[in-house]
């Protein structure tokens, strides 16, 4: 599958300027480029890529991933993976152990510059077969805001675009 990349250069870039300019829609359509700019540092150029179209179903890979980047450096991630371990489980340990929950998907948390959901996802439709077993029918997400300072506001963008995220992954995974 194809590499989609964006780019986005803008001149005379001042410093009360967020972030160069991000399009409108980012990573698949989950979010808004207006909503992750409060949490991208300053820079000349912004590249938006995604990997793979967002199926997590798929039987040859069942991650997907977008990154923005500023000046070539990663600063915002937006992950997503198949599990077979779900809530109550160590499905993610950085989450578990360092995070402060918040309300998205079965079970959620904040911590630094990252935020991690995890929710079932039944999809009767899908066949199962080795590569793909009846076990995986969990959804971790992940954000990661690279170099965003450690505040209160980082964690509250995070807190809602991870609600955004889980909305987006359960209606384009068709979950039941």
């Amino acid at each position: 599958m194809s590499v989609l990349t964006a780019v986005w250069a803008m001149a005379g870039c001042s410093a009360d300027s967020p972030v160069p300019s991000l399009p409108k829609s980012l990573c698949w359509g989950a979010f808004a480029g207006s909503a992750v700019a409060p949490i991208v540092p300053t820079g000349d150029a912004t590249t938006v890529e995604n990997n793979r179209p967002f199926d997590v179903f798929a039987p040859t890979d069942q991650t997907t991933y977008c990154t923005v980047r500023v000046d070539n450096d990663a600063r915002f991630i937006a992950w997503a993976e198949l599990r077979r371990s779900g809530k109550g489980t160590d499905w993610n340990h950085s989450a578990r152990h360092l995070g402060t929950r918040i309300e998205a998907g079965d079970e959620a948390f904040v911590w630094g510059g990252d935020a991690a959901a995890v929710f079932e996802c039944g999809r009767p439709d899908v066949a199962r077969g080795p590569t793909l077993p009846a076990s995986a029918k969990y959804i971790e997400l992940q954000l990661t805001a690279d170099r965003a300072p450690e505040t209160q506001r980082t964690r509250d963008v995070l807190t809602t675009l991870m609600r955004q995220y889980v909305h987006f992954a359960k209606q384009r995974l068709k979950c039941r």
